[in-house]
Order: C-alpha cells, then structure tokens, then sequence
C-alpha cells in the first residue's frame, strides 16, 4: 500500500508499506476532474504536477490530516500505479478495506459553494458516483468538505440527509448493523442510480459492498456485472439477488436470471430474504441448479389484456408494505419471480411481468418441492424453442366445468401453464415408460365423485384407462404415492404390482342413488397455442351420460 508522509516542511513524499505493517492514516473520497487535472503516481515520482488543478485537493488533504494528529494520507488519484494491472486489480479488490481501516475519510465535495443550505447536499455529483459508495459506506468516520474545505459535519452529524439520499439505512451509516445485515437486492438498489465512467466500474465498485474478490478484466463491458453476481452467489443462498425487474420499455418475453446493471434493482430497497439456510443453489452449463430447499409454487396471474395465465413462481424474499396486514401487526408481502417451464425440470424466468407480489398480493393455488430442477441463466431463442419439442404430440388437458383436477403426477413433467404432460425428452419418437396419471374430482347431480385416468404413451398412440379409486384401492394407492409423485412409476412396475390394472380401459361406469353413468375419455389430435406459437397435442376430452334411471 503507497501512502503519502507529510514531511516536516510541509511537503510529502510517497512511501510504500507491505502486509499488516501499516501506520494510521486519513484517506480522501472525492469526484475526479478531468484525468490531466489529477495528480498521478507518475507525477510523484518525477516530482511534477503541481500546476494541476488536483494538486490542490492533495494539499488540503495534508494539511487536514496533520490538524487530525496523522502522518500519513492516501489518495487514490497518486498512491495507485496505474500503469501497473496487477497493482490496479490488487488496489481495487483491497479498496473497500483501506478506507475501513482509514482513521478518518475526508469527503471532498468540490460542487458544494460555501454557506450552502444542507439541503443542497444531496444535489451533489459525490452522491451519485458508484466508487463514492463504499466510501461512504466503510469508513468508521466520515467527515464532509465544501468547496473551499470548510468543514460542514460528519457522516454522524448528516446521517439523516444522507440515509434519505441515499436509501441507506441510517443504522448502518452508524455503524449499527454490519454489510451482511441487508439483503443483496438492498445493497444493489444503493448503487442502481449511481454511474462510473467506465461500464466495469459499475461491478468493480461494488466488490466490497458485497465482500467479494475478482480479476479485473477492463474491456469485458456489462459483461464484469455478470460475473460479480456469479461470485456473490457462491458465497451467498441469498435469493433476493434474483429480485430484480426491467422498466416495461425493455421487457422481453424471457430473460435471465442475472440482472444486467444495478439500475435493474432500484425498485428492490427493503427486500429481506427468507432466513432459510436450506437453500442450496449454484450455476451450472445447463442453469441455476436448485437442489431441494426451495418450492416451486403456481398461481393465477393476469398478463397482457385481459389474459390470465396459471405460471409457476418462486419466493426471493419479502418486503415490509403497508398494506398487508399480518397477525403480528407488521405489514409484509412475499415477492418473487414469475417462471414458465420450458422442460422437465428446466423452467425460464418470465420477462413480460414484474416482480410477483411486489405491487400486488399473489393469489397461490399450489406449492410443491422438486428436488432437483434448473433455471435457465441465458434464454437464447434456440433453447426456449426447445420447449416446443417438449410439447409435441404431449397429452394436453383442457378445462372442463364437470372434472376439476385435483393432481397430475409426475409433477416434473406437468406443466400447470399449457396444462400438459411435457414428453420426457425433445425428440418425437421417443415414448413415455412412465405412467402419466390425473385425479379429478367429477360433478355428478349433487354429487362429487373422485375418478383417476392414466395415460399408457407406450405405444405412437395413448391409450387411456379410467377407473374409481374407490373401487380400485390398492392402484390409486400405490400410483399417488408420495416417492412417485415426482417423477413417476413405470408401467412395468405397476403391471407387477397391479395385474388388475390390464383389466381397465377408457371408460367406466358411476352410480349416484339411483343413477348410473359413464364417464368416458377420448384424445383427439388438435392444435394448442404455446406462447406465440402453434403446437400439435394430444387433447383429452372426458364426457359423462347418464344411461339409466329408477
């Protein structure tokens, strides 16, 4: 680390410390002028550059720092060798640690006339800068300059108009609350109005924010971003890093899961995540790879117009909202992100819609945990089109006011959405072993009766068995349960199993007091709309008659 010593005239001069050998030292956080009007690393060493306009911030410095009984100073503009990389990317990733371990920051506001009104505080170009973040943020004490270096108060003294400025929470400025104490989507939205002038910076600045470490790659572009959530994530179960949403302007239909810049998330201030530390998720070739922890859950949505679509969602986390009252008298609403399944296991997140829950309450219809299912980090149209093949010749239900599904197992291949049986691989010619089973619940007269319909894809054509499971026990029993309900039993075991079952088929017959029915059940090859395109299916059509009465 390169500090500067002031000497006894008055001057400095740049010393060098290594390891934990470091004296105390004030450090300066303030906006740069144009890149020749800063003193450099260069100019120290040739002794030349005090014709510059940055000079006179150096001086200042000093002279500040010897009334605050230090020797030694820093400042980033002349005490890094920036011709160097390896010194940059050193200094960059230990930044945030120098001015935490600094005895005092000087912030020097050089857009701040003297005698201005607190209020015009906030208006200043030090408040929207990404590297001023965690000099604002690190340092134990904080001091603020004007333009002619009165001083104008200390982080303590302005933490109300900062914290208000800023949306930091003033316990934090205090010192009250560590980093790790506010979600990742929190300390995102601090930084979602702030600028760098180089698109890296937006990333490298935030390296201590979120206590992580990264090569500098200068000329990556937006590209740094993605890979700083990529090393939050690996120290990180936070989900709130995926809480995050476009302006309507920019959505597309699917997009991924990592969020393309900080301004993604200033919508996402206050966003506690669940204090669940079973949550186990990394990324993969294939997407975000969630092992168990996490649920899946389905609810009724409206999208475009008047439309409303049943889509699958998972929770990041939860925002205080004076709105939705709990029993313990605090206000709080789950939020999360909308998926599609585009596979077995493999869902998008869906672009089109903002965060769920956020603006308003989520009406939840079913929760279930898979235990190993992906997401996909980049959707190229190659890979959503993908989800295509997965529905070709797939058995489609279609609504039925007279049959209310109550289950459909296995629950990785159903897609609640296009409400299909999704084939298990891509390809048309391969054919499902699994047994694809459906419960309902069928209104008949007054009544309700349970019915339970299995699908035999074994062969190019579907064939259909329908029976009570009140009459069949020991079938429903062993179909439905719970070790099958994910992926499914093979009609090989269940044949062993159940010889009875070669005794059923497509339709069967129902007594209500004096009234006997049969529901019957047919598929027909039709056509179904998958988002914007058109999908051949097999679609079920159930149908009851009455055929006697007494």
């Amino acid at each position: 680390m390169h500090l500067l010593k002031i000497n006894d005239d008055g001057n400095f001069s740049l010393t060098t410390f290594v390891g934990s050998n470091v004296p105390s030292y004030a450090i300066l956080s303030h906006t740069w002028k144009a890149d020749d009007q800063e003193l450099t690393f260069q100019d120290l060493i040739s002794g030349t550059g005090r014709n510059k306009d940055g000079y006179r911030k150096i001086q200042f410095c000093g002279d500040q720092a010897k009334k605050d009984r230090l020797q030694y100073f820093w400042v980033d503009t002349c005490c890094i060798d920036k011709s160097s990389s390896s010194e940059l990317s050193e200094s960059i990733n230990s930044m945030f640690q120098w001015y935490q371990n600094a005895e005092v920051c000087y912030v020097y506001l050089a857009d701040l006339p003297p005698d201005s009104d607190l209020s015009r505080l906030q208006l200043c170009r030090w408040f929207t800068r990404g590297w001023t973040l965690q000099e604002l943020v690190a340092p134990k004490v904080v001091k603020f300059y004007d333009y002619e270096w009165n001083a104008i108060g200390t982080k303590v003294e302005l933490v109300d108009i900062i914290s208000s400025s800023t949306s930091i929470p003033s316990h934090l400025l205090l010192g009250h609350s560590a980093l790790s104490d506010s979600s990742i989507a929190t300390r995102m939205s601090w930084a979602a109005q702030r600028q760098t002038t180089r698109l890296e910076d937006l990333a490298y600045c935030l390296l201590g924010i979120f206590e992580v470490n990264m090569p500098l790659i200068y000329g990556e572009g937006m590209r740094a971003f993605r890979r700083l959530q990529e090393e939050i994530i690996k120290r990180n179960n936070d989900l709130t890093i995926f809480a995050w949403e476009l302006p309507q302007e920019s959505r597309a239909q699917f997009v991924g899961l990592f969020a393309p810049s900080p301004s993604a998330f200033a919508a996402s201030s206050g966003i506690i995540p669940f204090s669940d530390d079973s949550m186990n998720f990394s990324v993969t070739n294939r997407g975000l790879f969630f092992t168990g922890g996490t649920f899946i859950r389905v609810a009724t949505v409206p999208t475009r117009g008047d439309r409303v679509e049943t889509l699958y969602f998972i929770y990041s986390g939860l925002k205080l909202h004076m709105s939705v009252p709990t029993e313990s008298g605090t206000f709080r609403r789950d939020v999360g992100i909308y998926l599609r399944k585009i596979g077995p296991k493999l869902f998008c997140r869906e672009g089109l819609l903002p965060l769920a829950g956020l603006k308003t309450k989520i009406e939840q219809i079913e929760m279930y945990e898979v235990a190993e299912k992906y997401i996909l980090l980049d959707p190229t149209p190659a890979i959503t089109n993908s989800s295509l093949s997965f529905r070709n010749l797939a058995v489609h239900l279609p609504l039925h006011d007279a049959f209310q599904l109550r289950e459909a197992i296995p629950e990785t291949l159903w897609d609640h959405t296009d409400r299909v049986f999704l084939r298990p691989k891509r390809y048309h010619w391969i054919k499902h072993p699994i047994v694809l089973a459906m419960s309902f619940s069928v209104r008949l007269i007054n009544a309700t009766v349970p019915l339970v319909l299995l699908c035999d894809y074994r062969e190019a054509v579907p064939i259909l068995k329908v029976f009570n499971p009140n009459t069949y026990l020991q079938e429903s029993k062993i179909i439905f349960q719970q070790k099958y309900r994910e992926e499914g039993i093979t009609w090989e075991d269940l044949e062993i199993q159940t010889p009875g079952i070669h005794a059923l088929h497509d339709s069967t017959t129902m007594r209500i007091g004096t009234c006997l029915f049969v529901v019957s059940a047919l598929l027909e090859k039709r056509t179904i709309q998958h988002l914007s395109h058109n999908v051949n299916v097999w679609s079920l059509f159930l149908t009851i008659i009455k055929v006697e009465a007494r």
